[in-house]
């Protein structure tokens, strides 16, 4: 009986020891790191110290066919693939409009933007279509940054928008880091999990399967 007891002990003492580990790698600091100049753009994921790129994705290597199958002329093996797409007949603009609404609340403060720095330079061929672009991207800018300033934890931004009217194309540039607490987005999200997954199951549909080699 005493031997009982103490495995028991011990696999609660490891589960509960587990569970911490995983409730203080989920308080650890998450950032995205998203860099950009004209089209070409670069983001990392930090957690902590450590770096993980996620765009450009990693190019796969082609599976080189094995000595068998060459030998054999055997052709690979056919692989099912699924579509998925959205079913637009079960979009409820007001339930998801009030989802996101509810999501938007709970994580407003778990969001901090440290840096953001925007800088664009509109540029066509015409000067009228560069002006019409100029004004209607200062009003765009004009709403976004104070809902931006009224929504995140902002510290360091900047957004300018200029127009170069002998410029044939339009420049840009991007720079923005922005963290949360993983476990706070983990907690809302299961505090609304049945009602995302009704959602998904209901909204998203699987087509056909296309088979391809």
């Amino acid at each position: 009986m005493s031997v009982l007891l103490v495995i028991l002990a011990a696999v609660l003492g490891l589960a509960l020891l587990v569970l911490l580990l995983i409730l203080l790698l989920l308080c650890v600091r998450t950032g995205l790191d998203i860099v950009g100049v004209n089209g070409d753009v670069s983001a990392e994921v930090r957690y902590g110290p450590v770096r993980i790129p996620v765009w450009p994705p990693p190019r796969r290597k082609k599976e080189k066919p094995s000595s068998e199958q060459q030998e054999g002329g055997q052709k690979p093996q056919k692989k099912k693939k699924y579509r998925y797409s959205l079913n637009r007949e079960e979009l409820d603009i007001g339930e998801l409009a009030d989802l996101t609404h509810r999501l938007h609340s709970e994580l407003t403060d778990a969001v901090q933007v440290s840096r953001l720095r925007v800088r664009v330079i509109i540029g066509t061929d015409d000067a009228a279509k560069t002006g019409i672009l100029l004004g209607e991207s200062a009003a765009l800018t004009g709403m976004i940054v104070p809902f931006l300033e009224n929504t995140f934890t902002m510290r360091d931004y900047h957004v300018n928008v200029d127009a170069d009217f002998e410029a044939d194309h339009t420049e840009w540039a991007l720079t923005l880091f922005c963290w949360l607490r993983p476990l706070r987005v983990l907690w809302c999200l299961l505090r609304h999990s049945g009602e995302l997954y009704r959602m998904y199951k209901r909204m998203i549909k699987k087509e056909e399967a296309i088979t391809h080699e």
